[in-house]
Protein backbone atom coordinates (compact mmCIF):
# COMPACT_ATOMS: atom_id res chain seq x y z
CA UNK A 1 0.00 0.00 0.00
CA UNK A 2 1.19 3.17 -0.91
CA UNK A 3 1.52 5.64 2.54
CA UNK A 4 2.41 9.66 1.64
CA UNK A 5 3.20 12.79 4.41
CA UNK A 6 2.31 15.76 3.81
CA UNK A 7 5.58 17.23 3.55
CA UNK A 8 6.45 20.19 0.77
CA UNK A 9 5.65 22.68 -0.93
CA UNK A 10 7.39 25.19 -3.63
CA UNK A 11 6.04 27.81 -5.66
CA UNK A 12 7.22 29.63 -9.02
CA UNK A 13 5.32 32.02 -10.61
CA UNK A 14 5.66 33.18 -14.14
CA UNK A 15 3.11 35.59 -15.87
CA UNK A 16 2.24 35.30 -19.63
CA UNK A 17 -0.35 37.32 -21.92
CA UNK A 18 -2.10 35.00 -23.55
CA UNK A 19 -3.46 35.86 -27.20
CA UNK A 20 -6.33 34.91 -29.00
CA UNK A 21 -6.98 31.57 -29.24
CA UNK A 22 -7.93 29.10 -32.69
CA UNK A 23 -8.68 25.67 -32.58
CA UNK A 24 -5.14 24.59 -32.74
CA UNK A 25 -3.41 23.49 -29.41
CA UNK A 26 -1.87 26.87 -28.05
CA UNK A 27 1.15 26.66 -25.94
CA UNK A 28 0.85 28.72 -22.64
CA UNK A 29 3.96 27.72 -21.23
CA UNK A 30 6.99 25.25 -22.32
CA UNK A 31 10.24 24.44 -20.49
CA UNK A 32 12.48 22.06 -22.32
CA UNK A 33 15.21 22.32 -19.22
CA UNK A 34 18.03 22.59 -22.30
CA UNK A 35 18.84 25.33 -19.13
CA UNK A 36 17.18 26.77 -16.16
CA UNK A 37 15.86 30.06 -18.35
CA UNK A 38 12.76 29.85 -15.54
CA UNK A 39 14.88 29.90 -12.50
CA UNK A 40 13.71 26.58 -11.18
CA UNK A 41 15.56 25.59 -7.24
CA UNK A 42 18.71 24.30 -7.66
CA UNK A 43 21.13 22.65 -5.09
CA UNK A 44 20.51 21.24 -2.05
CA UNK A 45 17.33 21.69 0.21
CA UNK A 46 15.81 20.34 3.47
CA UNK A 47 12.28 20.36 4.36
CA UNK A 48 11.40 18.70 7.53
CA UNK A 49 12.80 15.06 7.96
CA UNK A 50 13.21 15.48 4.11
CA UNK A 51 16.89 15.69 1.63
CA UNK A 52 16.15 16.86 -2.14
CA UNK A 53 18.96 18.13 -4.37
CA UNK A 54 18.02 19.51 -7.40
CA UNK A 55 19.99 19.76 -10.96
CA UNK A 56 19.72 20.51 -14.68
CA UNK A 57 21.70 17.83 -16.69
CA UNK A 58 20.84 16.33 -19.84
CA UNK A 59 18.25 17.75 -20.64
CA UNK A 60 15.60 16.97 -17.74
CA UNK A 61 15.51 18.44 -14.02
CA UNK A 62 16.58 15.94 -11.83
CA UNK A 63 15.86 15.59 -8.02
CA UNK A 64 17.33 13.19 -5.55
CA UNK A 65 15.35 12.75 -3.10
CA UNK A 66 16.51 10.63 0.62
CA UNK A 67 13.65 10.76 3.10
CA UNK A 68 13.21 8.38 6.30
CA UNK A 69 9.38 7.85 5.44
CA UNK A 70 7.34 7.94 2.01
CA UNK A 71 6.44 11.44 1.00
CA UNK A 72 6.32 13.51 -1.98
CA UNK A 73 7.77 17.13 -3.00
CA UNK A 74 6.16 19.49 -5.60
CA UNK A 75 6.97 22.31 -7.80
CA UNK A 76 4.02 24.57 -8.99
CA UNK A 77 3.74 27.24 -11.30
CA UNK A 78 0.97 29.72 -11.29
CA UNK A 79 0.01 30.51 -15.15
CA UNK A 80 -2.68 33.36 -16.76
CA UNK A 81 -5.34 30.96 -17.93
CA UNK A 82 -6.24 32.34 -21.50
CA UNK A 83 -9.64 34.14 -21.40
CA UNK A 84 -11.54 32.26 -24.57
CA UNK A 85 -10.07 29.12 -24.09
CA UNK A 86 -12.29 25.84 -22.84
CA UNK A 87 -9.70 22.73 -22.64
CA UNK A 88 -6.38 22.97 -21.04
CA UNK A 89 -3.73 20.50 -21.33
CA UNK A 90 -0.56 20.10 -19.46
CA UNK A 91 2.28 17.66 -19.85
CA UNK A 92 5.46 16.49 -18.75
CA UNK A 93 8.10 13.13 -19.57
CA UNK A 94 8.76 11.55 -16.39
CA UNK A 95 11.74 9.20 -15.67
CA UNK A 96 11.61 6.69 -12.80
CA UNK A 97 14.34 4.18 -11.25
CA UNK A 98 14.09 1.32 -13.20
CA UNK A 99 12.99 -0.95 -11.00
CA UNK A 100 14.23 -0.34 -7.54
CA UNK A 101 13.35 1.86 -4.77
CA UNK A 102 9.66 1.92 -5.53
CA UNK A 103 8.79 5.69 -6.88
CA UNK A 104 6.42 7.30 -8.34
CA UNK A 105 6.22 11.06 -10.54
CA UNK A 106 4.00 13.26 -12.38
CA UNK A 107 2.10 16.32 -12.62
CA UNK A 108 1.00 18.33 -10.08
CA UNK A 109 -2.59 19.98 -10.96
CA UNK A 110 -5.28 22.81 -9.90
CA UNK A 111 -2.81 23.92 -7.18
CA UNK A 112 -4.81 26.58 -4.99
CA UNK A 113 -2.03 27.02 -2.23
CA UNK A 114 -3.90 24.94 0.33
CA UNK A 115 -5.04 21.74 -1.75
CA UNK A 116 -3.83 20.35 -5.38
CA UNK A 117 -4.25 16.94 -7.36
CA UNK A 118 -1.58 14.87 -8.63
CA UNK A 119 -1.56 12.15 -11.50
CA UNK A 120 1.49 9.83 -11.22
CA UNK A 121 2.84 7.10 -12.41
CA UNK A 122 5.09 4.60 -10.93
CA UNK A 123 7.59 2.05 -11.43
CA UNK A 124 5.55 -0.83 -10.45
CA UNK A 125 3.65 -0.38 -13.71
CA UNK A 126 0.73 1.78 -12.24
CA UNK A 127 -1.04 5.26 -12.47
CA UNK A 128 -3.07 6.92 -9.79
CA UNK A 129 -5.11 9.99 -9.11
CA UNK A 130 -4.57 11.72 -5.52
CA UNK A 131 -6.00 14.91 -3.54
CA UNK A 132 -4.35 16.56 -1.63
CA UNK A 133 -5.70 19.15 1.17
CA UNK A 134 -5.77 20.41 4.44
CA UNK A 135 -7.97 17.34 5.38
CA UNK A 136 -5.11 14.64 4.30
CA UNK A 137 -4.34 12.44 1.11
CA UNK A 138 -7.13 10.79 -0.24
CA UNK A 139 -6.61 8.55 -3.43
CA UNK A 140 -9.04 9.27 -6.33
CA UNK A 141 -8.53 7.01 -8.51
CA UNK A 142 -7.02 3.77 -7.08
CA UNK A 143 -3.20 2.39 -8.32
CA UNK A 144 -4.31 0.47 -11.39
CA UNK A 145 -1.74 -1.10 -13.84
CA UNK A 146 -0.31 0.35 -17.04
CA UNK A 147 -0.49 -1.92 -19.74
CA UNK A 148 2.23 -0.60 -21.56
CA UNK A 149 5.15 0.82 -19.25
CA UNK A 150 8.23 0.69 -20.09
CA UNK A 151 10.89 0.79 -17.02
CA UNK A 152 14.23 1.40 -19.47
CA UNK A 153 12.49 4.95 -20.69
CA UNK A 154 10.78 8.23 -20.05
CA UNK A 155 7.50 7.97 -19.62
CA UNK A 156 4.96 10.60 -21.51
CA UNK A 157 2.00 11.65 -19.15
CA UNK A 158 -0.56 14.53 -19.93
CA UNK A 159 -3.71 15.25 -18.45
CA UNK A 160 -6.05 16.95 -20.48
CA UNK A 161 -9.11 19.35 -18.88
CA UNK A 162 -12.81 20.05 -20.08
CA UNK A 163 -16.07 20.88 -18.18
CA UNK A 164 -14.49 20.06 -14.86
CA UNK A 165 -13.49 16.61 -15.90
CA UNK A 166 -9.15 15.29 -16.13
CA UNK A 167 -8.65 12.74 -19.00
CA UNK A 168 -5.08 11.04 -18.32
CA UNK A 169 -3.11 9.93 -21.04
CA UNK A 170 0.13 7.82 -20.72
CA UNK A 171 2.50 7.66 -24.41
CA UNK A 172 -1.10 9.25 -25.91
CA UNK A 173 -3.17 6.49 -24.48
CA UNK A 174 -6.09 7.60 -22.72
CA UNK A 175 -6.05 5.55 -19.04
CA UNK A 176 -8.75 7.04 -17.35
CA UNK A 177 -10.69 10.37 -16.03
CA UNK A 178 -12.14 11.83 -13.27
CA UNK A 179 -14.11 15.32 -11.90
CA UNK A 180 -12.42 17.32 -9.98
CA UNK A 181 -14.24 20.39 -10.71
CA UNK A 182 -11.17 22.29 -11.92
CA UNK A 183 -10.56 26.10 -10.74
CA UNK A 184 -7.67 27.26 -12.83
CA UNK A 185 -5.20 26.67 -10.30
CA UNK A 186 -1.23 26.13 -10.95
CA UNK A 187 0.32 23.22 -12.43
CA UNK A 188 3.64 21.44 -11.59
CA UNK A 189 5.94 18.67 -11.21
CA UNK A 190 5.31 16.25 -7.67
CA UNK A 191 8.12 12.99 -7.14
CA UNK A 192 6.86 10.44 -4.66
CA UNK A 193 9.70 8.43 -3.54
CA UNK A 194 8.05 5.09 -1.95
CA UNK A 195 11.78 4.44 -0.18
CA UNK A 196 13.98 5.66 2.60
CA UNK A 197 16.79 4.83 -0.09
CA UNK A 198 17.59 7.71 -1.82
CA UNK A 199 15.63 8.32 -5.11
CA UNK A 200 16.53 10.10 -8.54
CA UNK A 201 13.38 11.46 -10.18
CA UNK A 202 13.94 13.39 -13.42
CA UNK A 203 11.46 15.53 -15.37
CA UNK A 204 11.40 16.91 -19.02
CA UNK A 205 9.41 18.99 -21.23
CA UNK A 206 7.03 20.48 -19.37
CA UNK A 207 4.36 22.09 -21.37
CA UNK A 208 1.00 23.70 -20.56
CA UNK A 209 -1.49 24.31 -23.42
CA UNK A 210 -4.84 25.47 -24.23
CA UNK A 211 -7.69 25.71 -26.80
CA UNK A 212 -11.46 26.46 -27.98
CA UNK A 213 -11.59 23.37 -30.23
CA UNK A 214 -14.52 21.41 -29.23
CA UNK A 215 -13.26 18.03 -28.07
CA UNK A 216 -14.22 15.67 -30.46
CA UNK A 217 -15.63 12.68 -28.47
CA UNK A 218 -18.96 10.94 -27.84
CA UNK A 219 -19.23 11.65 -24.57
CA UNK A 220 -21.93 13.84 -23.55
CA UNK A 221 -21.61 14.97 -20.35
CA UNK A 222 -25.63 15.93 -20.28
CA UNK A 223 -26.52 12.77 -21.01
CA UNK A 224 -24.96 11.10 -17.78
CA UNK A 225 -28.10 11.10 -15.18
CA UNK A 226 -27.87 13.85 -13.29
CA UNK A 227 -28.26 11.65 -10.43
CA UNK A 228 -25.29 9.37 -10.74
CA UNK A 229 -22.75 9.48 -7.84
CA UNK A 230 -19.69 10.54 -8.50
CA UNK A 231 -17.99 7.37 -8.69
CA UNK A 232 -20.90 6.03 -11.34
CA UNK A 233 -20.54 9.06 -12.99
CA UNK A 234 -16.66 8.90 -13.69
CA UNK A 235 -17.16 4.82 -14.51
CA UNK A 236 -18.96 5.72 -17.45
CA UNK A 237 -17.29 8.46 -19.16
CA UNK A 238 -13.98 6.14 -18.16
CA UNK A 239 -15.78 3.02 -19.60
CA UNK A 240 -16.87 5.41 -22.93
CA UNK A 241 -13.50 6.92 -23.35
CA UNK A 242 -12.20 3.64 -23.78
CA UNK A 243 -14.92 2.61 -26.10
CA UNK A 244 -16.38 -0.38 -23.53
CA UNK A 245 -19.67 1.72 -23.83
CA UNK A 246 -21.31 3.35 -26.90
CA UNK A 247 -23.14 5.68 -24.99
CA UNK A 248 -23.41 7.54 -21.37
CA UNK A 249 -27.08 8.45 -21.46
CA UNK A 250 -28.93 6.34 -18.81
CA UNK A 251 -30.71 5.78 -15.61
CA UNK A 252 -29.06 5.77 -12.03
CA UNK A 253 -30.29 3.37 -9.21
CA UNK A 254 -29.00 2.39 -5.49
CA UNK A 255 -28.52 -1.32 -5.08
CA UNK A 256 -29.95 -2.29 -2.16
CA UNK A 257 -27.81 -3.90 0.96
CA UNK A 258 -27.62 -7.55 1.30
CA UNK A 259 -26.38 -10.69 3.29
CA UNK A 260 -26.78 -13.71 1.72
CA UNK A 261 -25.48 -17.16 2.46
CA UNK A 262 -25.73 -21.19 0.88
CA UNK A 263 -24.06 -24.29 2.41
CA UNK A 264 -25.05 -26.46 -0.64
CA UNK A 265 -21.74 -27.35 -2.20
CA UNK A 266 -21.90 -27.13 -5.84
CA UNK A 267 -24.91 -25.07 -6.17
CA UNK A 268 -25.66 -21.41 -6.82
CA UNK A 269 -28.29 -18.94 -5.84
CA UNK A 270 -29.61 -15.81 -7.03
CA UNK A 271 -30.89 -12.15 -5.32
CA UNK A 272 -33.00 -10.35 -8.03
CA UNK A 273 -32.75 -6.74 -8.07
CA UNK A 274 -35.84 -5.62 -9.77
CA UNK A 275 -33.60 -4.78 -12.90
CA UNK A 276 -34.49 -5.58 -16.39
CA UNK A 277 -31.81 -4.19 -19.16
CA UNK A 278 -29.77 -5.47 -22.04
CA UNK A 279 -26.72 -2.85 -21.41
CA UNK A 280 -26.03 -2.21 -17.76
CA UNK A 281 -23.48 -1.03 -15.22
CA UNK A 282 -23.69 -2.81 -12.02
CA UNK A 283 -21.02 -2.38 -9.18
CA UNK A 284 -21.07 -2.91 -4.98
CA UNK A 285 -18.60 -3.62 -2.54
CA UNK A 286 -19.01 -7.30 -1.67
CA UNK A 287 -17.17 -9.55 1.20
CA UNK A 288 -17.05 -13.21 1.21
CA UNK A 289 -16.74 -15.72 3.98
CA UNK A 290 -16.39 -19.58 3.93
CA UNK A 291 -17.85 -21.64 6.85
CA UNK A 292 -15.20 -24.38 6.02
CA UNK A 293 -11.59 -23.85 5.73
CA UNK A 294 -10.88 -25.92 2.88
CA UNK A 295 -13.73 -25.14 0.36
CA UNK A 296 -14.13 -25.68 -3.45
CA UNK A 297 -12.32 -22.07 -3.75
CA UNK A 298 -12.92 -21.89 -7.44
CA UNK A 299 -16.66 -22.70 -6.74
CA UNK A 300 -17.20 -20.40 -3.99
CA UNK A 301 -17.65 -16.70 -4.48
CA UNK A 302 -20.14 -13.93 -4.75
CA UNK A 303 -20.89 -11.61 -8.11
CA UNK A 304 -23.92 -10.72 -10.41
CA UNK A 305 -26.03 -12.60 -12.86
CA UNK A 306 -27.35 -10.72 -16.01
CA UNK A 307 -29.12 -10.70 -19.16
CA UNK A 308 -31.28 -13.56 -17.40
CA UNK A 309 -34.03 -14.56 -20.32
CA UNK A 310 -35.04 -17.90 -18.03
CA UNK A 311 -33.65 -20.01 -15.38
CA UNK A 312 -31.34 -21.83 -17.24
CA UNK A 313 -29.89 -19.08 -19.76
CA UNK A 314 -27.89 -15.87 -17.99
CA UNK A 315 -24.69 -14.57 -18.14
CA UNK A 316 -22.72 -15.32 -14.32
CA UNK A 317 -19.39 -12.39 -13.45
CA UNK A 318 -18.27 -13.68 -10.10
CA UNK A 319 -15.12 -13.04 -7.65
CA UNK A 320 -14.18 -16.93 -6.22
CA UNK A 321 -12.10 -17.79 -3.42
CA UNK A 322 -8.99 -18.74 -5.65
CA UNK A 323 -8.27 -15.29 -6.60
CA UNK A 324 -10.04 -15.09 -9.99
CA UNK A 325 -13.25 -13.61 -11.48
CA UNK A 326 -15.42 -15.98 -13.54
CA UNK A 327 -17.78 -15.12 -16.36
CA UNK A 328 -19.59 -17.85 -17.81
CA UNK A 329 -23.13 -17.75 -20.23
CA UNK A 330 -25.74 -19.92 -19.51
CA UNK A 331 -27.94 -21.35 -22.65
CA UNK A 332 -30.76 -23.62 -21.60
CA UNK A 333 -28.38 -25.13 -18.93
CA UNK A 334 -25.06 -25.38 -20.73
CA UNK A 335 -22.34 -23.73 -19.37
CA UNK A 336 -20.40 -21.64 -21.97
CA UNK A 337 -17.03 -20.39 -20.05
CA UNK A 338 -16.02 -17.07 -21.75
CA UNK A 339 -13.64 -15.34 -19.63
CA UNK A 340 -11.25 -15.84 -16.25
CA UNK A 341 -9.30 -12.84 -14.85
CA UNK A 342 -7.52 -13.07 -11.80
CA UNK A 343 -8.09 -10.26 -8.98
CA UNK A 344 -5.75 -11.40 -6.24
CA UNK A 345 -4.21 -14.60 -4.59
CA UNK A 346 -6.60 -17.43 -3.00
CA UNK A 347 -8.83 -16.54 0.08
CA UNK A 348 -11.27 -17.53 2.02
CA UNK A 349 -12.52 -14.25 3.79
CA UNK A 350 -11.49 -11.20 1.62
CA UNK A 351 -13.58 -8.27 -0.75
CA UNK A 352 -13.07 -5.78 -2.99
CA UNK A 353 -15.60 -3.50 -5.55
CA UNK A 354 -16.68 -5.86 -8.01
CA UNK A 355 -18.69 -4.13 -11.16
CA UNK A 356 -20.12 -5.58 -14.89
CA UNK A 357 -20.39 -2.88 -17.49
CA UNK A 358 -22.22 -4.72 -20.08
CA UNK A 359 -22.86 -2.83 -23.72
CA UNK A 360 -24.57 -4.94 -26.45
CA UNK A 361 -21.74 -7.25 -27.42
CA UNK A 362 -19.22 -6.20 -24.95
CA UNK A 363 -19.06 -7.07 -21.36
CA UNK A 364 -16.49 -5.08 -18.72
CA UNK A 365 -15.12 -6.31 -15.70
CA UNK A 366 -13.57 -4.18 -13.05
CA UNK A 367 -12.43 -4.95 -9.50
CA UNK A 368 -11.65 -2.10 -7.06
CA UNK A 369 -12.32 0.69 -10.41
CA UNK A 370 -10.41 -0.71 -12.56
CA UNK A 371 -10.47 -2.35 -15.72
CA UNK A 372 -9.66 -6.22 -15.76
CA UNK A 373 -10.92 -7.24 -19.14
CA UNK A 374 -13.60 -7.26 -21.67
CA UNK A 375 -15.60 -9.14 -23.70
CA UNK A 376 -16.12 -8.52 -26.79
CA UNK A 377 -18.44 -11.34 -28.54
CA UNK A 378 -21.22 -11.95 -26.13
CA UNK A 379 -23.62 -11.28 -28.85
CA UNK A 380 -26.51 -14.49 -28.54
CA UNK A 381 -28.08 -13.43 -25.43
CA UNK A 382 -29.44 -9.96 -25.20
CA UNK A 383 -32.53 -8.04 -22.66
CA UNK A 384 -32.61 -10.20 -19.17
CA UNK A 385 -33.52 -9.54 -15.75
CA UNK A 386 -29.71 -8.86 -13.04
CA UNK A 387 -29.32 -9.72 -9.34
CA UNK A 388 -26.79 -10.63 -6.92
CA UNK A 389 -25.09 -14.57 -7.12
CA UNK A 390 -23.85 -16.07 -4.88
CA UNK A 391 -21.47 -19.78 -5.58
CA UNK A 392 -21.04 -22.36 -2.73
CA UNK A 393 -18.25 -24.35 -1.95
CA UNK A 394 -19.14 -25.85 0.50
CA UNK A 395 -21.93 -27.90 3.11
CA UNK A 396 -19.87 -27.26 6.23
CA UNK A 397 -21.68 -24.55 8.37
CA UNK A 398 -23.20 -21.74 6.87
CA UNK A 399 -21.51 -22.52 3.52
CA UNK A 400 -20.67 -19.62 1.77
CA UNK A 401 -21.57 -16.37 3.15
CA UNK A 402 -21.76 -12.73 0.76
CA UNK A 403 -22.30 -9.25 1.62
CA UNK A 404 -23.12 -6.66 -0.75
CA UNK A 405 -23.51 -2.87 0.09
CA UNK A 406 -22.72 0.62 -1.09
CA UNK A 407 -24.41 -1.02 -4.83
CA UNK A 408 -25.33 1.16 -7.96
CA UNK A 409 -26.64 0.81 -10.97
CA UNK A 410 -26.77 2.29 -13.98
CA UNK A 411 -29.43 1.35 -17.01
CA UNK A 412 -27.81 2.48 -20.17
CA UNK A 413 -30.55 3.73 -22.52
CA UNK A 414 -31.71 1.58 -25.00
CA UNK A 415 -31.44 3.41 -29.08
Amino acid sequence: MKKLIWICLFLLVFTFSAGAQDAEWQTVFFDDFDDNSFAWPLGHDIQDVMSVDRMIKDSSYVWSITTPDPTFSWMGVTEEYPADANRYRFSTEVRLPDFDPLACGGLLLDNRGNSAYGYVVCNDKTYSLIEFSAAGVKTLIPYSPIKDYDSFSASSIAAEINNGWVDLYFNGVSLDTYNIGFSEGGFGLIAMPESTSTTEISFGNLAFEATNAIQETTFDADAVDPNASENAARLVKMLNMKQRISSTAGTFTTLPDRELSLAMMGYSSKEPLGIAAKSLLLQSDITWASGYERPDYSGSGCGFYIRELNADSYIEIFAAMDGGIHVNAFRNGAKIPLIDLKYGNWNIEGGGRLAVAADNQKITILWNDSILGTITDATWIGYGNAGYLIHSGTNGDFGTRCTYSNGEGYIFSEE
